[in-house]
């Protein structure tokens, strides 16, 4: 009959359990590691969805703010409602400054946003006083809630705006637009951090008849930081493809298709 050495079963019980502490040790470390890591970085995701919600009319973001450009261009020097420049009632004067403060919101239920606006901007003429473009400088502070992303921000852009004549069905609109805030995200690592986001547009066509974007292009930068100090940057470019779609495709290669 085999015999066990009590003293070495003891030891082997004492080496599993040993092994087993230090196995669970490791893997509640690793575990830890990991959520440090979500809750210290910025993902792709995350940063595409910030530059989609900045963008985005549903939450008062570039497009939206083109929208108030070109309704001011269409006004005149005491009433932004207009919609013709023919000379009969474009009352405003060829290099003047012209300014102006007001505040919008919208919610639908998924989104919602508060803007202030503040404006000023400068209409150039030809010699016989014919406008040629509008050129704006805009400040502005706001706010959105959407599914998946909440942010108080400051915008600060130029934009100018020109296809003025009548004959023209497009306005052609070429802005860079800057803006910085805090972001409360819910998708992904659903973190909270601050970002900066620069944007540049180029020849972005608006139609005259209903101001929807047909064609045109914005390259924009992200630059977000957590709560660590980690900084995180990604980069992209936004197509629109007109019928209110655009193509966000990040410095990856990876897209994301969005619809207002």
């Amino acid at each position: 009959m085999k015999t066990i050495n009590l003293k070495t079963l003891k030891n082997q019980h004492k080496s599993i359990l040993t092994g087993l502490c230090v196995a669970t040790l490791l893997f509640t470390s690793c575990n830890n590691n990991d959520d440090n890591l979500s809750e210290s970085s910025i993902s792709e995701e995350e940063a595409s969805e910030a530059i989609i919600m900045a963008v985005s009319p549903e939450t008062g973001g570039l497009i939206e703010m083109t929208t108030e450009t070109i309704t001011i261009v269409e006004g005149s020097s005491s009433d932004y409602s207009k919609t013709s420049l023919s000379n009969s009632d474009f009352d405003y004067v060829c290099g003047e400054t012209y300014g102006t403060s007001f505040a919008r919101s919208h919610d639908s239920g998924n989104y919602s946003y508060n803007i202030n606006y503040v404006w000023s901007w400068t209409v150039y003429c030809t010699d016989d006083n014919s406008p040629t473009n509008f050129s704006f400088d805009l400040n502005a502070s706001s706010s959105y809630d959407s599914p998946k992303m909440s942010s108080d921000d400051t915008t600060n852009g130029t934009l100018v705006v020109s296809g003025l004549d009548d004959l023209e069905t497009e306005y052609l609109v070429n802005q860079t637009y800057s803006r910085s805030g805090t972001q409360i995200s819910s998708v992904r690592n659903q973190n909270t951090f601050t970002s900066s986001l620069n944007f540049n547009t180029t020849n972005l066509k608006v139609l005259k008849a209903n101001h929807n974007i047909t064609s045109g292009s914005i390259s924009v930068a992200f630059n977000g930081q957590v709560s660590n100090g980690n900084v995180y940057d990604y980069s992209g470019t936004i197509v629109f493809n007109g019928n209110q779609t655009a193509t966000l495709t990040m410095g990856s290669g990876n897209t994301y298709n969005f619809a207002w």
